[in-house]
């Protein structure tokens, strides 16, 4: 054996890793990138990769961050050393903690600074603007990226999306075509024209390319997520929501907000007028905006009911969006029967729990989609709240007891319900 084999160099080792990681055996690589840093304490080369390898695993992405920042304190003028922390910090910050993404998003400038012809820089920082919701600085960092380089996937998959998130198809399909046909194993290209076509209503088209980008990757969340809305998109309701809430895309944030309390005035002020000149327009103004109001906040909830009573399309759910279609479409269709029953059989309050049942369902639908650090508790709080409220006044409605907390605790479970409503559209404290 011979003294080379003996005693390898942190060179060696870390070419052994990159062939290891190449492969997808990351846990070997981090061994053989240990084993670098064991030989050489300032490894740089080795500290960045094991913040790559780490960053894939939500077990591991803390240590990516400390092997991350060690790198760039050993070569602060390293710029890949500085996007991969960017990347780390990114991975490791939970939704709606707006602190370590804009720290992320400085070390991703810097590094673009460090080295405007890294096409690498410029993708990681374009991923950061598309985590802040900046969609014109994402497509900006993301076509700098592919102009350095044209092959360079983690910026065409920002620029789609950042497109797509814009309401600028045109410029989003040529961009998908171009990555279909430079190569049709490309997953991540499948991926793009399936979120395309979702958006477009095509829910077949969208659920071709998402099973064939999980055919390609089987790991590839956002392929699954995006199958998942294809076969929520089969129910009329869901696809024109979806096609609503791709139209406003083509506003900003703020435009947005400014069009829905412009809205929300404008339905105040008309069904105030229509009220003394026209009551029956004015009723169909009030239930026409309820509708609205409830499609938006329970389109996906009750599509994903219809999902999880598929069996094949529910084996593509997490165990949380089964429930959510679950809860929140068993919520509606109990509204549904309370209600018609109440009134087959001359209940009393029996619209009353009907309703409670009905705001129940939006708040479980809010709690079941927000990911938000803080927020998520607050919700989910509130959805028990609304919905065993809800629960207890339907049961004393159909066997006759506990009449005088019926209107009470139908009416906390109506007013959570109503405050939900208003809290989410605006994301406070949701993500």
């Amino acid at each position: 054996m011979s003294t080379h084999s003996l005693h390898p160099s942190p060179e060696a080792a870390f070419a052994r890793g990159r062939l290891l990681q190449s492969q997808h055996r990351l846990q070997d690589a981090i061994a053989c990138y240990k084993q670098a840093l064991e030989l050489d304490a300032h490894h740089t080369p080795s500290f960045i990769m094991l913040a790559l390898c780490w960053m894939e695993n939500d077990a591991t992405a803390p240590q990516s961050v400390d092997a991350a920042r060690r790198a760039v304190a050993l070569e602060p003028e390293n710029a890949f050393a500085r996007s991969v922390y960017a990347l780390a910090l990114n991975a490791t910050a939970k939704d709606g903690q707006a602190g370590p993404v804009k720290e992320a998003l400085k070390q991703a400038e810097e590094a673009v600074g460090l080295d405007p012809d890294s096409d690498f820089s410029h993708a990681v920082l374009a991923q950061l603007h598309l985590r802040l919701r900046d969609f014109p600085k994402a497509e900006a960092s993301a076509r700098a990226a592919l102009a350095l380089d044209t092959e360079n996937t983690m910026a065409a998959q920002a620029l789609s999306a950042a497109l797509l998130l814009q309401k600028k198809d045109a410029d989003n399909q040529d961009l998908i075509n171009y990555q279909l046909q430079r190569n049709a194993e490309d997953d991540q290209a499948h991926t793009s024209a399936g979120w395309m076509a979702v958006m477009q209503g095509d829910h077949k088209k969208a659920n071709h390319h998402f099973l064939e980008a999980l055919r390609l990757n089987p790991m590839s969340e956002n392929a699954r997520m995006g199958l998942i809305e294809s076969y929520r998109a089969r129910s009329w309701f869901y696809g024109s929501y979806l096609r609503f809430c791709h139209w406003m895309n083509q506003f900003t944030e703020g435009r947005q907000n400014a069009i829905m309390i412009g809205g929300f005035i404008g339905y105040k002020v008309l069904s105030g007028y229509l009220k003394d000149v026209a009551p029956f327009w004015a009723n169909l103004l009030i239930a026409a905006w309820l509708l609205f109001a409830l499609w938006s906040h329970l389109a996906r909830g009750l599509s994903t009911f219809f999902v999880a009573m598929d069996r094949f399309a529910r084996q593509s759910l997490r165990p949380r969006e089964y429930w959510e279609g679950v809860i929140v479409g068993g919520l509606l269709f109990l509204a549904l029967g309370t209600f018609m029953l109440g009134y087959a059989w001359d209940l009393e309050h029996a619209g009353i729990a009907a309703l409670a049942c009905v705001f129940a369902a939006v708040t479980n639908a809010a709690a079941f989609t927000n990911d938000h650090h803080i927020g998520r508790h607050l919700y989910s709080l509130a959805a028990a709240i609304a919905g065993l409220g809800a629960a207890y006044v339907t049961t004393a409605i159909f066997l006759g007891v506990g009449s005088t907390l019926v209107l009470p605790i139908a009416l906390v479970a109506i007013l959570t319900g109503v405050v939900v409503s208003w809290l989410r559209p605006f994301r406070v404290l949701y993500a």
